[in-house]
């Protein structure tokens, strides 16, 4: 008892920077997210705290961050826009549910085996929608309610740019080449760190009526934003439930699955593909129980977690346990966050998720695979990510039966 006791203390003691590191990236990024999913941020926040604690104890990487994603977050959106907000919930609990059943079945095994090509389209549509639907927000463009489709919310921002908010404009611009910048001449340090408490101080003195035009901020669409670890969710169950939950478990699986690989290769680490797939599933349900949104493991939070010394999952356990107090402390604060500056960080998350090295190998060396890629992408921003892949997939398996006709018969 003593052992374990003196080895838990151990890697705490060797854990806890990473795990702070990474909850003040999380916080800003998970409010961001959610509301890019059409959540509020206390279901961002409430996502971060649960789904990152029972994936990071349950699961089979050391080193996953589980939580709200950009990958998910367009599924997310139109669900939310058909059904509302207050069913979310509902879906992170099915997912978790499909997820369960895929790890009970070994089905982990057959969504691994999704050609790379529809991998990268998809992500890259991911990436494009995300983008795309913060030019409200960067610009500040307001929405006519009566447009819920995502592809319509596309078009209809960029045939409004020109209408854009000066103001607002500037402030967008300005952190979104900040964090480029940040990247490139301080790679060690998370942009969002850094450039949360100045949004937060241009917020508040846009409040004050320092500045002589106008900043929507945080606290400007979601006013009665608190703390809380926990919201009370309505229980049902339809139909409408079970295609999005599919394809979001499926989005999921995958994430997860290629963070917790690229995450081996930095570590030489192997993690447990089976008993990750475990973890991701309670993670999804206890989310939902609480009052959380789907989550999936997030590539950049988990690099960030091992560039800032984690050698264990005791990092992930400490990440929600420093979410959940950073947000009683400072989500008062969080409020004057100027709804651009979550759009900047949101706009670069999506720059990041675009595997550019991928994409200029497939030119160079499989044009197919290459123009399969941007097909993929397409219809993933046009229609949604499940459309995306089950034509990616479909491509392969013609492609895959082209060749066996051409080797039997020519």
């Amino acid at each position: 008892m003593k052992r374990r006791i003196h080895a838990a203390g151990q890697r705490t003691r060797a854990n806890w920077k990473s795990g702070l590191t990474v909850a003040l990236v999380s916080l800003p990024l998970s409010i961001s997210l959610a509301v890019a999913s059409g959540a509020t941020p206390t279901m961002g926040i409430i996502t971060a705290i649960w789904a990152g604690l029972f994936s990071s104890m349950f699961g089979g990487s050391h080193y996953n961050v589980v939580g709200p994603t950009g990958a998910l977050s367009g599924t997310i959106a139109l669900y939310a826009a058909a059904q509302g907000t207050a069913a979310l919930p509902m879906l992170a609990i099915v997912t978790g549910v499909i997820i369960l059943a895929a790890w009970v079945f070994r089905l982990d095994r057959l969504v691994r085996k999704i050609p790379s090509h529809t991998v990268h389209g998809f992500t890259i549509g991911v990436a494009v929608t995300i983008a795309a639907t913060q030019l409200g927000s960067g610009f500040g463009i307001a929405l006519p309610s009566s447009i819920t489709e995502q592809f319509a919310k596309i078009s209809y921002y960029f045939s409004h740019i020109p209408e854009a908010n000066p103001g607002t404009t500037l402030v967008f611009a300005s952190f979104l080449l900040a964090l480029f910048l940040i990247k490139k001449y301080a790679p060690s340090v998370p942009g969002a760190i850094v450039l949360s408490p100045v949004g937060i101080l241009a917020g508040y003195l846009a409040h004050k009526g320092v500045f002589s035009f106008t900043l929507l901020t945080l606290g400007d669409v979601f006013p009665t934003m608190i703390p809380k670890i926990a919201e009370g969710i309505r229980i049902f169950f339809d139909s409408s439930l079970l295609v999005p939950a599919l394809g979001i478990a499926l989005i999921a699986i995958i994430e997860t699955g290629i963070s917790a690989t690229i995450a081996d290769t930095m570590t030489g680490t192997t993690h447990d593909p089976k008993k990750e797939i475990f973890g991701l599933a309670l993670g999804n349900i206890a989310s939902g129980v609480f009052g959380g949104i789907p989550a999936t493991a997030a590539l950049a939070r988990t690099s960030l977690n091992i560039k800032s010394g984690a050698d264990h999952k005791t990092s992930g356990v400490i990440n929600a346990v420093f979410i959940v107090a950073i947000s009683f402390l400072l989500l008062g604060f969080f409020k004057f966050i100027p709804m651009a500056v979550t759009a900047a960080i949101l706009v670069y998350v999506a720059y990041q998720l675009i595997e550019r090295e991928a994409l200029a190998h497939s030119w160079k060396n499989a044009r197919k695979q290459f123009f399969i890629i941007l097909v993929v992408a397409a219809l993933c921003v046009y229609k949604d990510t499940i459309w995306g892949i089950g034509l990616g997939i479909a491509l392969h398996g013609a492609g895959l039966g082209i060749q066996k006709i051409k080797a039997r018969f020519f």
